[in-house]
């Protein structure tokens, strides 16, 4: 049986994008209670471990084939104070090690990595490197890319993936080999090819055709125009005025148009002003945790004389990370879906990984 323990669990979209494959968990850890709720409605409260990483007792975690760590990118992401691996929150991810250290004889025989394009120049690429070095130490053999999610769902998102594997079920990196820039961008070509590690490669396909530029109207809720979810007053006005004069014009030609077309907007600080950033390539920008209200989605809909924003529900954001509707949100506040799913991961993009490299190498063992 093709098992896995998930540490960082959040709301369970690891699972999500395993189980069609047929993998089992024997153990989910978080530490967060409403992300714990939302998974316990989806997954079941047998296996949920609601606790510090640092506190889990390793011998107590049950044996699993793989192990999946998408520890924090608070300390990782350009957008933050980037202190590294030693800071507060993604500091978490030697508790993980701590775990895999104290199996010992039980190791796992495959570990997949996720977080932000930023663990890659954090600390001028020495974190990245720091980790794959513990992975190394512990006789894992490992590989590294990154996905953008808009190859499978309507929403721009670059995380980067490492896979270790027991040495004796992966091949060595072929010094001649050259994969797709699409998986592997300069800066990892450069950390892999600079660096004397042990690394794998493992035979990826290229990745699939991204969507069509309409994909993002698939993904929104039929809520009608007069819905009080809809800014169309005052609040849509100071939106507007939020935005540069370049994307005011878009917004202009959007409403004179005579078909009706969408786009999202997210607010940002530039040079200590709140910008509307306007996106209208059929994709939304990449989902993050509403701590605060700069970090929320917006979806903006012109045409036809007419004009009309709101923030994306949660539903919408769980599409974008390709969940379906069927996933259980009863009774849950749009603020805490939107934070489970803007933290969590993108379903397709764990289903192609499974697909090529998670399932195959399991039938090795």
């Amino acid at each position: 049986m093709l098992t896995f323990a998930e540490y960082f669990a959040g709301i369970g979209l690891v699972y999500e994008g395993l189980k069609k494959s047929g993998w089992k968990p024997v153990l989910a850890n978080d530490i967060d209670v409403k992300k714990q709720i939302i998974y316990e409605m989806n997954h079941g409260s047998d296996h949920f471990l609601l606790k510090d990483i640092y506190d889990v007792d390793p011998s107590t975690v049950p044996f699993a084939t793989l192990a999946t760590a998408s520890f924090p990118c608070t300390d990782l992401s350009l957008a933050g104070a980037r202190k590294g691996l030693e800071g507060a929150e993604s500091s978490a991810f030697w508790g993980f090690i701590k775990i895999l250290k104290g199996m010992k004889h039980r190791l796992p025989p495959i570990v997949m990595l996720e977080n932000v394009p930023g663990f890659l120049t954090s600390n001028k690429g020495k974190d990245f490197l720091d980790v794959i070095h513990s992975l190394n130490e512990l006789g894992y053999r490992c590989d590294a890319f990154q996905v953008d999610a808009s190859y499978f769902v309507p929403q721009s998102r670059q995380r980067v993936f490492v896979i270790g594997a027991l040495a004796n079920l992966i091949p060595e990196m072929n010094n001649s080999s050259i994969r797709s820039t699409r998986l592997r961008p300069k800066v990892l070509e450069k950390l892999i090819s600079d660096n004397d590690m042990n690394w794998g490669e493992f035979p990826l396909p290229e990745l699939p055709t991204r969507l069509p530029r309409n994909s993002l109207i698939n993904v929104l809720e039929d809520i009608p125009e007069q819905s009080e979810l809809w800014w169309k007053g005052d609040e849509l006005s100071k939106l507007l005025d939020q935005m540069s004069d370049k994307h005011r014009l878009i917004i202009e030609e959007m409403i004179n148009a005579d078909e009706t077309t969408c786009g999202t907007v997210y607010r940002r600080m530039r040079n200590g002003q709140v910008r509307a950033e306007l996106r209208t390539d059929g994709i939304a920008g990449a989902l993050r945790t509403p701590r605060g209200g700069s970090s929320r989605q917006f979806v903006i809909i012109a045409g036809k004389g007419n004009c009309r924003a709101r923030v994306l529900t949660g539903r919408e954001y769980g599409r974008l990370q390709g969940v379906e509707d069927k996933f259980d949100l009863s009774g849950v506040s749009e603020n805490h879906a939107r934070f489970g799913f803007g933290d969590a991961v993108c379903v397709p993009v764990i289903e192609w990984i499974s697909d090529h490299i998670l399932h195959p190498l399991a039938l090795k063992i």
